[in-house]
């Protein structure tokens, strides 16, 4: 295990330090996903189809256009994933208040699927957090909330406290 003190420097940053962070990040990143990509991999899905089924599930009727907005992806790229997904059965693609808006949800087998991959990522964070403060906690969430653009903070803080 990597001696979490060498991590810890002053608060100046030069570029070896700031490079350290880059590779923090890739290498957690790389681990946080490695679990639901495994099983996504069994089914011929990848990240991008992950991203959809938890997205649609963290909202119910969530428009195709809000999704868009979300991943910051092409149609062309959505409709790949999303026509794959309602294929086979994953998410249900219905007609929204006027005919051009589509509106999206988890079928039970969409929903058992969201918390297969979420419950290996929910763990994975719980039993890393527990080790940490809750001030260390809320300031590693500063960093993350701060690394997001701010158009993007609003899409954020829009999807996580509506009311």
């Amino acid at each position: 295990m990597a001696d979490l003190n060498k991590l810890l420097t002053p608060l100046f940053l030069n570029e070896k330090e700031i490079r350290r962070i880059i590779e923090l990040m890739f290498f957690s990143y790389r681990d946080f996903t490695s679990g639901p990509d495994q099983i996504l991999e069994k089914m011929n899905f990848g990240r991008a189809h992950h991203r959809v089924i938890y997205f649609v599930g963290k909202q119910n009727n969530l428009t195709i256009k809000e999704l868009l907005s979300i991943l910051k992806i092409t149609k062309q790229s959505l409709s790949r994933v999303l026509n794959q997904l309602v294929q086979e059965k994953y998410v249900i693609l219905s007609i929204g208040e006027d005919k051009r808006t589509k509106k999206l949800s988890l079928s039970k087998k969409g929903i058992d699927l969201e918390k297969k991959l979420s419950e290996i990522q929910i763990s994975n964070i719980h039993s890393v957090v527990k080790k940490f403060n809750e001030s260390d906690i809320n300031g590693f969430k500063k960093i993350l909330f701060s690394m997001i653009e701010e158009k993007n903070q609003i899409i954020f803080n829009e999807i996580n406290y509506r009311k």
